[in-house]
This record gives structure tokens, C-alpha cells and sequence, in this order.
């Protein structure tokens, strides 16, 4: 079949068209984007409808495509053709977001947004392509195994999956609505997929909803799944999910619909754990606790009060990771029995351990730990053939052959992780003759997301940078640094476990990192616990200069200038342009963006300015963008974090900035490729305070870094450089002594007449880590006329 999608076509659906091109009806092309052929409609609501469409390639590839029709609107009516206009732009919006997703659990997107005019004057289709999700959902799931309940292991086992599906929803400013087994699809591996999340059918009647709830009090999400806020008022949050997740998982665990509970009303409190299989009623006593923990967990989810639910979607990880209690009689056997295994094999493992870069040539690297040394790549967005032989023949203790490769891979592309991995490799091939020391550091690579894999290249340049200097300048007096990499995937969680696992690394002597203050606050109890030394180059949080305990050896210092000094300088800078009445668009949920708001306010006020509006970045951002205006601000301030996740946002409010002629300041989070280019374009202009640009101190690393690396430098290149130098500098003062090199180091630095000159100016630290030399430039942002580049100027 070959469907016609033309509204007025008198016979849209006439077999003839099957292997046409041109309708015989309407003569309108019957394929999309001349080379999909629409097979059978699958789904309707709302405004929009879903085909099955087929690529008319060698390929015959089956995908889905999602339609949305307006032609139920009457253009002459203002009221309607508003309506009509925002749910197009929400359209389109969903369409960016979903096109920049890559996440195994939620549906790729093939091709962006595009349109289908017709000839005859229809109302053009707005159309989006995604891939089509072979299996089938869980409702038709439960319904063909006779609504038997799963099992808590598989429970746990999806619970967690579908959390980590929403992380990235909501990463992305989304709120599902109406999660329920209907909209989670179980492919033929086993992998589950959430659908309908944003889709055009929820976003737009969300949207319509919305407006009509407060008159009308209509319901958003589905009977049994929706919380009280939904149902009642409208609202939906983040939470919001967590109920209708909750929700569905007693479905699952019990076979019964939550509407089919007498006391369904009591929310989370209705005695749903009595329709739990009588098989779960006879386990075992640790699986009787696993058991309690889920439960307990689900109880909660499904709270009546949105503020009592976990607070993100990392809260219900947590949950699921607990440990589970183990009863005192089981612990003495488990002792006993541990005992015992380390009387036999401890000396073996002993003998044959792994430490950071260093091993017995018996034992292997560790692989999959998100640390490597050059026996693994981990920036994925670098991968080549020669790149991954090299990194095959490291791992494989082949070094001289790994010297080769990686050479000729760093050759052809100059990427840091490859000349990381060389240096390594060259020290190995050194038949061990050569003294070394080895540091680590921790970037915040994701696999997911374009703003942290950028920052994390830019990290590792400063990194490698410095390494590869001090190696060649100290390759005849056989010196020389190991460089282990980490990633701590930008999330706090993770950052935890690689300062744990980074402390256990008997050779790692210090440690660059982390990148966000978020995760550096999370990993520095680990550090500390370890006396392992960190030094950070990205990290501005002011309180993190207090968070080490006096009582042991100072373990944090950072090169970077904290959010004190930026927000003074904003400060002075929009009094200096006079601005007065500032509307801050930032994230509450990061102490980051919090500190920098805190540090403004106070010193903005103090000159005689006013905060006219504090704005989340989170949540419902588009209508949160008309408080500028109501608000009579004037200028617009903007601090995104630097976990990817609020990136969008901010260019949304730039956009915005551009449309209304506001001037827009920032701190450093503005510095990623994407928000500059945006900020070049403002008309009234924008500014951002940085601690290192390209040319304002003169320098030669400037120069070699662009030779090396045939790009622009950003401050985060800079600053690791200088961390790394500053490590460096300490190490080499003593001349690379190996001996408790860990638990000396921070004294060595916190000397107060340790100094060096980096890429950023003259480097020496305060005794609680800060740095000495606290400096931010404002600059300005701009198009240059004549080349057409974006130009970075010291105001």
C-alpha cells in the first residue's frame, strides 16, 4: 500500500497508488523527501498522527514517521492561530532535542523537523522521522503471559533502566506525563525503550491542557498512572514521572492495574504489596530485604505530595544501589569464609597486582573500570584503526609496536588522548630503565553528550600538553610522567567511585580534577581519605576552598579563580554599562550556579543594583522567559552549568536576548562552542568573564598549543596546563623522588614560596588551596566583519 498524506486528496488510501510515485487522485508525490513511501497508518490523537514508512533504497528499511496536522485551526482567529504557533514551536523544539539524543532507550530520530507543502492549498504537515521500535510494549506483554507478575530481580532490573531513560528526558527539560506499560516498548533483546515521551500528541495537548485546566480541570496522563498534581491541577514535574514509574511497577509486580485497588485513592499508602505473588511471600531472608527495598522505593515514588518523592532521578539510583543489609549470623559466615580465601590467595594477588600504570608482567590492565593508561580508548569520538591497534598493542604489553601506531594515528589526527597514550607508551618501551611518577586526571567524558565530550578534549590537551613537554625535556636524565585518565562520566555518583577506586592506585600521586564543582565536592572526602593530593583547574565553587579537614593534610588546590572573584566582576560590569535591573537565568540544583547567583546579588546590590528576576533554567523555561519584560529588567545574566544539561536553555535565552535587545552577561560556563556562536550573534551584545583567553598574557604555550593542536584554545586547556605544570614543578623540586611522594606533596605546593610561571601568569597558592593570583577579564564577544570568525576582546 501507498498512502497519500495530502488532507484533501478525495482517496488517500486507493491500492492503485501502491507502487506510483504521483497520487492518480490529487497528483501530489507520494513520497516523503523523495524516498520514503508511506505503508499504513499505526497511530492517531491529538494533532498528530503516526505512519509506517518505508526507504525506498536498496535498504527497505522500516521507520515510523510522526505527522502533525492543523488544519482544525481557523487562521482567522488570533486566539487559534496563537495556539496553533506555539504548538508548532514546541514541534520543532522537540524535534532539536530528540534529533541531538543518543540514548539506546529512547527513539533516534533519522530526520529533523521538515514540512510537506501541497499544491492545493492544504495546510502544510509537519513531519519528523524517527526509527521504529521492533516489539512490542509491556501492556501487550503482561496480556499474552495471562497478567503474570515479574519477578523483583527483573523489577530492579528495569526500574533502574527506565530512571536512567528519564535521566536524559529531563536533562533535556521534558516531562514524560503518562509513563505506564503502554508506553514502554521491550525489544527482541531484551533492552526496553520509553515512547511517546514529548511526543507531539502530549507536548501539543499538554500545552492546550494546560490553559484549559484551570477553567476546566481536565486530566494530563492516563487514570491509575497520573499523580494527584496531574489529575487535580494540572502541574507536572519531574516527580510527576516518578509517581506514574512507581505506578507502573506495581502493575508489573502484581499483574493488576492500579485502578483495580479498592483504595487506590490513599496513593501511595493503598495495600498494593498484598496482590504481590504468593511465591515472593516465601524467600529467602536477604531476598525478603532486597524485596522491602524495592517496595519501600516505590512507595515513595508514589508519594501524594509531589516535594515527598525522590528528588531526581540519581536519588532513585541510589535507592536501587543500597546495599542490602545482611543478618549478623550470615556476616560471620561471609567473615570467616573471606578469611579464609585471603589466607590462601592474598599473597598471590599481591605478587601480581595492578596499580594505575604500573603491573606484573603476568597480570593484565583492567578494562571497562572508565580509567586507562593506554590499554583502552576512552573518548569514543576518536576512534580510528591506527588508534586502536596502538591502544590493542599497549594492553597486549607490545609497547614498542604501540610507540609506532600511536605515532602515526597522532600523525594523521592530533587528538590528546593519543599523545597521552604515546608518552605512556614511550616510557614503557624504555626497557624500565626510566624513573616515573604518575598522576591522573578525571574528565567528564559522556558518550552522550557534545558539551562534555569537547570539554573533556579540552582538558586532556592542557594535560598532554604539559606531559608531553616535561618528558622530552627530560628524556636524557631518564625522568619521566605516566598520565592516567578517568572518567567520572560528569556525574557525581560516578565521580565518588573513581576518587575510591583512584585511591586504592598505590602509584597515582595526585590527581587533575574534577571538572564541575558538583563532582568535585562529592570525590574530595574520597581524596582526602586516601591523602591523595587534588588539584582542579575548572572548579569555582567557593566553599570547596573548605571543605578538606584541618586535621590532615590540605587536599585540594585549584589554579582556576573562585565564583567570589567572577561575580564581583559581573557586578561591576553591568553597573559600568548601566545596567541596573539584571533578570538571572541559572540552576538551582547546582551549588555552582547557586554561589555565582549569591556572590552577584550581594555585590550588584551593594553598587545600587537590583535583581529584578531569579529564573530556573530547569523547568518550564518558555514561559519563565516573560518575566524579563514584566519584571522591567534590563540586562540578562546567564549561568548555565557545565553539565550539558542546561546548554539548551541557554541558547534559548539568548535567542530570546536577540529578539527583545538585551545585553547578555555570563561567567565561564558560557565558553562552550555552541552558546559562543549564539552570543556573537546579539545584536545589543554580550560579555563573559573568563580566567584566560587566547592573547591577554603573553605567553609562548598559546603558540605551541596551536601548533599542536590546530584549534582555538579555551580557558579549560589553559588552566589544566597549569595544573599539570604546577604538579609538575612540585615533583621535579624533588627530584622525582618516589618515596611518600603521596603524602608529601601537598606541602610541597602549600610551601608558601612554591611559585611557577604557567600559561595563565605567576602560579602560587594560599594554605587553604585557593590560588593567590585571582584573576577574571571581562570580554566581548563578537563577529569580526572582515573574516566573518568569532574574536574573544578584553573589555
Amino acid at each position: 500500500m501507498s498512502q497519500c498524506l495530502n488532507p484533501k486528496c478525495p482517496n488517500p488510501t486507493d491500492p492503485i497508488n501502491k507502487y506510483g510515485i504521483i497520487c492518480i487522485h490529487c497528483g501530489e508525490n507520494l513520497l516523503l523527501k523523495k524516498q520514503y513511501r508511506v505503508i499504513r497508518l499505526i497511530g492517531a490523537g491529538g494533532f498528530a498522527k503516526t505512519f509506517e514508512i518505508e526507504s525506498q533504497d536498496e535498504t527497505k528499511s522500516i521507520k515510523i514517521v510522526k505527522i502533525l496536522n492543523l488544519s482544525r485551526f481557523d487562521s482567522r482567529d488570533a486566539k487559534e492561530r496563537d495556539k496553533k504557533d506555539k504548538i508548532i514551536k514546541l514541534f520543532k523544539r522537540e524535534a532539536e532535542v530528540l534529533s541531538r539524543l543518543n540514548y539506546p532507550g529512547i527513539p533516534k530520530v533519522d530526520d529533523g523537523y521538515f514540512q510537506v507543502e501541497f499544491k492545493n492549498g492544504s495546510e502544510p504537515l509537519h513531519c519528523l522521522i524517527m526509527e521504529k521500535i521492533d516489539g512490542v510494549n509491556l501492556q501487550q506483554w503482561l496480556n499474552e503471559r495471562n497478567n503474570k507478575p515479574i519477578d523483583f530481580e527483573l523489577a530492579r532490573e528495569w526500574l533502574k533502566e527506565i530512571t536512567l531513560i528519564l535521566e536524559q528526558v529531563h536533562a533535556h527539560g521534558f516531562f514524560h506525563r503518562d509513563i505506564k506499560p503502554a508506553n514502554i516498548m521491550l525489544r527482541h533483546n531484551g533492552q526496553l525503550v520509553l515512547i511517546d515521551f514529548g511526543a507531539v500528541r502530549d507536548l501539543a495537548e499538554t500545552f492546550l491542557q494546560e490553559d484549559e485546566t484551570l477553567a476546566h480541570g481536565t486530566c494530563i496522563g492516563s487514570v491509575g498512572y497520573a499523580p494527584p498534581e496531574q489529575y487535580l491541577h494540572g502541574l507536572a514535574v519531574r516527580q510527576s514521572d516518578f509517581f506514574a514509574l512507581g505506578r507502573t511497577f506495581v502493575h508489573l509486580l502484581t499483574g493488576t492495574h492500579p485502578c483495580d485497588f479498592s483504595d487506590i485513592q490513599k496513593s501511595s499508602h493503598f495495600n498494593w504489596r498484598q496482590n504481590l505473588p504468593a511465591n515472593n511471600a516465601r524467600m529467602g531472608v536477604i531476598s525478603k530485604f532486597r524485596t522491602k527495598l524495592v517496595c519501600d522505593l516505590l512507595d515513595n515514588m508514589m508519594e501524594h505530595d509531589w516535594e515527598d518523592r525522590p528528588k531526581n532521578t540519581r536519588a532513585i539510583i541510589a535507592a536501587l544501589n543500597r546495599k542490602t543489609p545482611v543478618p549478623r549470623i550470615y556476616k560471620k559466615i561471609i567473615y570467616a569464609a573471606a578469611f579464609c580465601l585471603v589466607g590462601f590467595t592474598g599473597s598471590y594477588w599481591y605478587a601480581t597486582g595492578v596499580n594505575g600504570c604500573e603491573k606484573i608482567w603476568i597480570r593484565h590492565f583492567n578494562s571497562n573500570d572508565k580509567m586507562s593508561c593506554g590499554e583502552e580508548i576512552l573518548m569514543l569520538n576518536s576512534i580510528d584503526k591506527i588508534k586502536q591497534d596502538g591502544v590493542n598493542a599497549f594492553a597486549a604489553g607490545k609497547y614498542a609496536d604501540s610507540v609506532k601506531l600511536l605515532e602515526q594515528s597522532f600523525q594523521q589526527r592530533p587528538d590528546p588522548e593519543t599523545l597521552i597514550y604515546l608518552n605512556n607508551a614511550r616510557l614503557k618501551a624504555s626497557n624500565y630503565k626510566t624513573k616515573t611518577l604518575t598522576i591522573a586526571v578525571v574528565a567528564p567524558i559522556s558518550d552522550s553528550n557534545n558539551d562534555t565530550i569537547n570539554s573533556s578534549q579540552e582538558i586532556l590537551q592542557g594535560v598532554a600538553q604539559a606531559q608531553n613537554e616535561f618528558n622530552q625535556k627530560h628524556q636524557s636524565q631518564k625522568i619521566g610522567l605516566h598520565v592516567l585518565i578517568a572518567s567520572d562520566n560528569n556525574k557525581p555518583s560516578y565521580a565518588l567511585k573513581i576518587a575510591q577506586a583512584l585511591g586504592k592506585q598505590n602509584d597515582v600521586v595526585a590527581v587533575i580534577g574534577h571538572f564541575r564543582s558538583e563532582t568535585t565536592l562529592e570525590a574530595l572526602p574520597a581524596y582526602q581519605r586516601a591523602k591523595l593530593l587534588l588539584i582542579s583547574p575548572t572548579a569555582t565553587f567557593d566553599d570547596l576552598a573548605n571543605k578538606c579537614q584541618v586535621t590532615y593534610p590540605n587536599c585540594f588546590f585549584r589554579v582556576v579563580s573562585s565564583n567570589s572573584v567572577t561575580g564581583d566582576i559581573l557586578a561591576n560590569y553591568l553597573i559600568g554599562a548601566n545596567k541596573r535591573r539584571a533578570a538571572v537565568f541559572y540552576n538551582p540544583n547546582s551549588k555552582y550556579s547557586e554561589s555565582l547567583l549569591k556572590q552577584l546579588r550581594n555585590h550588584f546590590t551593594k553598587l545600587g543594583g537590583k535583581i529584578a528576576a531569579e529564573i530556573s533554567l530547569s523547568d518550564n523555561l518558555e514561559s519563565n522567559l516573560n518575566q524579563v519584560k514584566h519584571r522591567s529588567a534590563d540586562a540578562i545574566v546567564l549561568f548555565p552549568t557545565t553539565d550539558g544539561l542546561t546548554s539548551d536553555a541557554a541558547v534559548q535565552v539568548i535567542e530570546y536576548a536577540n529578539q527583545y535587545n538585551y545585553l547578555v552577561v555570563g561567567g565561564d560556563s558560557l565558553d562552550s562552542s555552541k552558546i559562543i556562536r549564539k552570543l556573537a550573534q546579539n545584536k545589543m551584545g554580550s560579555a563573559i568573564a573568563l580566567p584566560w583567553y587566547s592573547g591577554i598574557i603573553p605567553s609562548d604555550f598559546s603558540t605551541k598549543a596551536n601548533q599542536l593542536w590546530k584549534k582555538r584554545i579555551s580557558w579549560h586547556t589553559a588552566l589544566t596546563y597549569d595544573a599539570t605544570k604546577a604538579l609538575i614543578t612540585a615533583l621535579d623540586t624533588q627530584n622525582f623522588n618516589t618515596r611518600y611522594v603521596r603524602s608529601n606533596i601537598s606541602n610541597y605546593i602549600a610551601n608558601p614560596d612554591f611559585s611557577l610561571i604557567g600559561a595563565t601568569g605567576e602560579i602560587s597558592f594560599t594554605p587553604n588551596g585557593n590560588r593567590k593570583q585571582q584573576s577574571v577579564y571581562m570580554v566581548k564577544i563578537r563577529i569580526n566583519p572582515v573574516t566573518g570568525e568569532i574574536e574573544l576582546i578584553k573589555i
